[in-house]
């Protein structure tokens, strides 16, 4: 199975992992090209999102995509990467953390998902799963709206900032295609198992971990998927970004750089720092 992939720079490998609302454009159009100027960044579209292949017999659960992004390393030789995962793509990147822990340098969970109260149930995202009809409803009922319902979700993401030019309808433009809202609400179907099977493990993981939160983070809950994880995780580090939202990437990229910085100064990774 092929993941999409965009590689640019020199120095230490830092792989970014995006979050359910989105594609690798979420790094392009922000932090991408100032990465690239200090690390060997890799950016990749997670399976069934953007450009990459789905898992044709297997879910999305984050084990699975935790191991599809070890083989993609693999082929591409990269060893021990540090490891960026936004919003959902942080649930994947902790599996990845515990399921390889000899192929991780260290990790930043930038705003990332590390627990899930409860099963998500209704609206929107769970047509495309519903027996029989499913394909049906998302080619002729959820694609008309799915626009719509990206610029709410986008809108509240950015909060207290608003969506730079030109953004929502970059990322809309994939993110309402039939195949990866599919995926995505097959992801959301088996996100409480999945994340819940990976919780119980963070305090095996050793590598260098700085969790960056935003303190008005409307996605997800800084308690929860900030101190929580940073209390389970032994040596973690957390950052609380005062008067920031969940895109930190976007509206905060210096933090981001500087959670990097301190991963690689702790791992003594070779190569220039920003």
């Amino acid at each position: 199975m092929d993941l999409h992939y965009l590689r640019r720079g020199s120095g230490p490998t830092v792989v970014l992992l995006h979050g359910r609302d989105g594609t690798l454009q979420e790094f392009t159009l922000s932090v991408f090209d100032r990465l690239a100027e200090h690390y060997d960044v890799i950016a990749f579209d997670r399976p069934g999102y953007g450009y990459s292949e789905r898992p044709a017999d297997e879910s999305l659960a984050i084990g699975v995509q935790a191991r599809l992004l070890r083989e993609a390393l693999q082929a591409l030789a990269v060893e021990d990467p540090i490891l960026v995962g936004h919003s959902y793509g942080g649930a994947v990147m902790l599996r990845y953390l515990v399921d390889f822990p000899d192929h991780a340098r260290g990790a930043v969970s930038l705003a990332g998902a590390a627990y899930v109260d409860e099963p998500p149930r209704g609206g929107l995202l769970a047509l495309p799963i519903v027996p029989v009809v499913g394909p049906l409803l998302t080619h002729t009922l959820v694609t008309p709206i799915a626009p719509l319902v990206a610029a709410s979700i986008y809108r509240e993401a950015f909060a207290p900032a608003e969506p730079p030019a030109g953004f929502v309808e970059a990322i809309t433009a994939l993110y309402a295609r039939p195949g990866q809202f599919s995926a995505s609400a097959a992801e959301l179907a088996v996100m409480y198992d999945s994340v819940q099977a990976a919780a119980a493990r963070y305090g095996s993981i050793e590598s260098p971990l700085v969790i960056l939160f935003g303190s008005e983070d409307r996605v997800l809950d800084v308690e929860r998927d900030g101190r929580a994880l940073a209390a389970a995780v032994p040596g973690a580090e957390l950052v609380v970004v005062p008067s920031a939202g969940h895109k930190l990437h976007h509206t905060h990229p210096e933090q981001l750089l500087e959670a990097l910085a301190r991963v690689v100064e702790r791992v003594g990774a070779g190569g220039e720092g920003p």
